[in-house]
């Protein structure tokens, strides 16, 4: 459990905490853990866009009033952890080695979970913006995530399928990953508490071939499914659609929030039409101020529209300035300041965290029609 904090926890620095480590450097170095190859290359390239653009804007406001010391520019300092938790442990003792405050990261929760000990060891604050698995709720009272835990996701999705679309049965298959497993095991175990009935399940690699795909979707198939939820990524839930769809089936599909709508429907086709999952909050066309100022913001610069891993990334950066600027650049009184600090107001909503450092957010559904993501609720 995270250890309880007061303001006066956050207030109580000392004069010599001000005058030596990372506050004589005359810039404030923030890294950022991402994967721009293998499974999670999706995810950590949108991640590594919404923290570039945040970033921008802090320096281009004058960069970051450092509590009770000067305003200091934002050095970002970016690695890829190429998908791969052994990579990602060498990237954040590099990182934290270099003198980082605080670092965003990473995206696949395989990553997070194997650099968490190291954040923790050498209290650096981390914050995901886009790992879901359930066993980060005890990574530590030093690492946090903005996006939603897998048992967050499965009660929505969970409820969706269940009371919305009246399905009491249905079949599972996932990828054998933490995020395929946590997805899995929390959607069954939400399914089941509501009254539905898990008729069958099977697990892949998260290097599974085609054919690998196909043999478990086959053995998947011999219970004749009426709906099949497929807890994976977006290339890999694409794969498993395209064999379901190729083997006959018309059962109703069911994603998890880790599906990029886009990618999905240039991956799966009409193999994907109909899939409905969950997304956690993030509305492009938002009406509200902070949100079409980052949208514009973010198409300018990019030529495209964020998701929701960018909109999340975006966020943690401003979260974790605000830290600086209310509590110093020492990690103990950032987390301080982070555990009891008001709901922030950011583009993916009102953000705060509970005891575990998990963030307090609900999903929407949406469904693939006629090859668009379209919300349902």
């Amino acid at each position: 459990m995270r250890r309880a904090t007061t303001l006066a926890a956050v207030m109580g620095l000392t004069l010599g905490a001000v005058a030596c480590g990372p506050a004589e450097s005359p810039d404030v170095k923030l890294g950022a853990i991402v994967s721009l190859q293998g499974a999670g290359a999706p995810y950590g390239n949108s991640v590594q866009r919404g923290v570039e653009l945040a970033v921008e804007e802090v320096n281009a406001a004058g960069g970051v009033n450092v509590f009770e010391s000067t305003a200091k520019p934002l050095v970002l300092m970016v690695r890829d952890a190429q998908s791969n938790p052994a990579t990602g442990v060498q990237m954040a003792n590099e990182l934290i080695d270099a003198g980082v405050v605080a670092v965003v990261g990473a995206d696949v929760s395989d990553v997070t979970l194997a650099v968490a000990p190291v954040f923790q060891e050498r209290e650096v604050m981390l914050m995901s913006p886009a790992s879901s698995s359930p066993k980060i709720t005890d990574a530590g009272d030093f690492i946090y995530r903005n996006f939603p835990s897998d048992d967050l996701e499965a009660l929505n999705t969970a409820d969706f399928v269940y009371n919305a679309q009246d399905v009491q049965e249905a079949a599972i298959i996932g990828q054998q990953s933490e995020f395929g497993l946590g997805q899995k095991n929390s959607f069954i175990q939400r399914f089941r508490l509501l009254g539905g009935r898990a008729l069958g399940q099977e697990s892949y690699p998260p290097n599974a071939s085609a054919e690998e795909i196909a043999t478990h979707v086959a053995r998947l198939l011999d219970g004749d499914p009426g709906a099949i939820y497929i807890a994976g990524y977006t290339d890999d839930t694409a794969m498993v659609a395209r064999a379901i769809r190729a083997a006959g089936s018309d059962a109703a599909l069911f994603g998890t929030g880790a599906v990029l709508a886009t990618d999905l429907v240039s991956a799966g086709g009409d193999a994907v039409e109909g899939l409905s999952y969950p997304q956690a909050s993030f509305d492009p066309d938002s009406t509200e101020g902070v949100v079409r100022a980052f949208v514009s913001a973010y198409e300018a610069k990019y030529g495209t529209a964020p998701d929701v891993y960018a909109a999340h990334a975006y966020d943690a950066v401003k979260m974790i300035v605000l830290a600086i600027e209310q509590a110093g650049l020492d990690g103990i009184d950032m987390k301080s300041y982070i555990n009891i600090m008001n709901p922030y107001p950011g583009v993916t909503g009102s953000t705060d965290f509970d005891d575990n450092g998990d963030v307090r957010k609900f999903h929407t559904m949406y469904g693939i029609q006629g090859g668009a993501a379209v919300r349902l609720e």
